[in-house]
């Protein structure tokens, strides 16, 4: 049986399929298989896989098109190797990424999840700054972003086959995060290695600057209904009402001044208490919920939603709440 089963999904993917292939069979020192996960491409995908007449590539296609998130877990009871190595159908693997990663689940084995740094190339350029460790990965999961790059990620196909996960469909581009929540509330631990192990093409046709902002809410809200009482416990329903509209980027009309107060009521008693169960670390926790409160008073403000006085008479509030 292979160490590693790599899963690739695709879909329409002619353009840069072969050198994400390429990427992945270039690996050292590892023995892996390569899952094709093809959504019904209307386009030469298949035959440009094909081409590389590799045996360790297998290829699994939808004859009707079932969608990405139904299309991904499929792997789950495809793969056979020992770890599941997440890779995008857009994106490249450095050439020790598989070896890096198994030789850091095989010696730590308290943990479940270990992704890396990414490197961005195409229509911009950068490098990812992801914390390393546990307890600082799973506070980032408040603000939704900067905690794990999921085409970076390996993680044990133990774990997720024990617990019968898989992501969920109800959560649009939210699938990955309400994934890795799961895994945390089944007693996962994260890491993530500080090598860029894998280059994240920027492009016009990728799923993040495509977005529907509705859905995107919506899974949002879905899937914080459930992580913020988890992390906050002396949050009430309220509260956690209130607290969505920090997920929520367009608005048709000025917030009231009284919902924005409860808001920064809701924030203040999150603040007051986060649950140790987990495991977060609870500064970087307070950090991401008070910086994403900030965020969005920056935005309301430039929207002229707020106006000097309106973020004084806040903050007034917001303080009287954390004495």
């Amino acid at each position: 049986m292979p160490k590693v089963s790599v899963v690739i999904p695709t879909f329409n993917a002619h353009l840069h399929i072969q050198a994400t292939l390429n990427s992945i069979l270039a690996q050292k020192d590892v023995d892996f298989e390569v899952l094709i996960l093809d959504d019904a491409s209307t386009d030469n995908t298949l035959d440009l896989i094909g081409a590389v007449g590799d045996k360790r590539v297998r290829i699994y296609r939808h004859e009707n098109n079932q969608g990405r998130i139904a299309n991904a877990n499929r792997a789950f009871d495809l793969a056979r190797g020992e770890y599941i190595a997440r890779l995008d159908h857009d994106d490249l693997a450095d050439p020790e990424r598989l070896l890096q990663q198994t030789r850091f689940l095989d010696t730590h084995l308290d943990v479940t999840v270990v992704g890396s740094q990414i490197q961005h190339f195409g229509l911009e350029e950068g490098r990812s700054d992801f914390p390393l460790d546990d307890g600082r990965i799973k506070a980032r999961f408040i603000s939704g972003n900067a905690y794990l790059a999921n085409p970076s990620v390996m993680f044990r196909r133990d774990f997720v086959q024990s617990h019968a996960l898989r992501y969920d469909p109800n959560l649009y581009i939210t699938d990955d995060l309400g994934f890795w929540f799961d895994c945390l509330l089944l007693g996962a631990r994260f890491a993530n290695l500080p090598g860029a192990l894998t280059s994240y093409r920027i492009h016009g046709g990728m799923t993040s600057l495509n977005l529907n902002a509705n859905l995107l809410y919506q899974g949002k809200e879905r899937l914080y209904a459930r992580m913020l009482p988890a992390f906050f416990p002396r949050l009430s329903g309220h509260d956690i009402r209130h607290l969505m509209l920090l997920y929520k980027y367009r608005f048709d009309a000025p917030l009231e001044l009284e919902s924005l107060g409860a808001l920064h009521r809701a924030v203040a008693v999150a603040l007051r208490e986060i649950d140790p169960r987990w495991g977060l670390d609870v500064e970087e926790t307070k950090a991401c919920l008070v910086s994403l409160l900030n965020q969005r008073r920056a935005e309301w403000s430039h929207a002229k939603y707020l106006d000097v006085k309106d973020i004084a008479a806040l903050d007034r509030l917001f303080y009287q709440e954390l004495q």
